[in-house]
């Protein structure tokens, strides 16, 4: 049976609610606010999707088929608790490609700018990365080679600070 694929790769942060809620789910049944805490804490506190956002997507994920839920006590009060689906196990396979293309237009994007977010560098550090720089044009690796260069002599800087710092602390 195939699954019709959404155009989840048609807006980039609702591709990557879709597919961070799919995902986790995938490794085990979650409640709503548990969603947005393991998205807020997989991306280090920089995308808290809004409880709206997440609600609305656990609804349409569920009429859809993808997902089931049920509710559970929780002390005083009832919560819907939500598990993916073998339709959803479906989908998320079959949308694989689609999300790696998706990851791919944007390590490409990163290896293009002139202003790097050195954050976004260690994407270059990925399996993934790696293929994609040595896929380049001699001129083109060897500026990402360079960017990513700047950015780990940095790290190595900040990292070796902070060695020796924990070295002198008393135990």
């Amino acid at each position: 049976m195939s699954v019709a694929i959404p155009n989840f790769f048609q807006n980039p942060t609702k591709a990557s609610l879709n597919y961070f809620v799919l995902m986790l789910l995938r490794n085990s049944p979650k409640h709503g606010y548990m969603l947005m805490q393991d998205i807020e804490r997989h991306t280090g506190g920089h995308w808290r999707p809004s409880h709206s956002a997440i609600y609305k997507l656990l609804n349409r994920l569920e009429a859809d088929g993808y997902i089931t839920s049920w509710e559970e006590k929780d002390g005083e009060r009832a919560r819907r608790v939500y598990k993916i689906s073998e339709t959803g196990k479906k989908l998320l396979e079959e949308s694989e490609r689609d999300f790696e293309s998706f990851i791919n237009a944007f390590i490409s994007s990163l290896l293009e700018a002139e202003r790097v977010n050195p954050d976004h560098l260690t994407v270059l550090l990925t399996k993934k990365g790696k293929a994609m720089m040595n896929a380049l044009d001699p001129d083109q690796r060897l500026k990402a080679l360079m960017k990513l260069k700047t950015f780990l002599d940095t790290e190595i800087v900040r990292v070796n600070k902070a060695l020796e710092e924990l070295q002198k602390a008393p135990l």
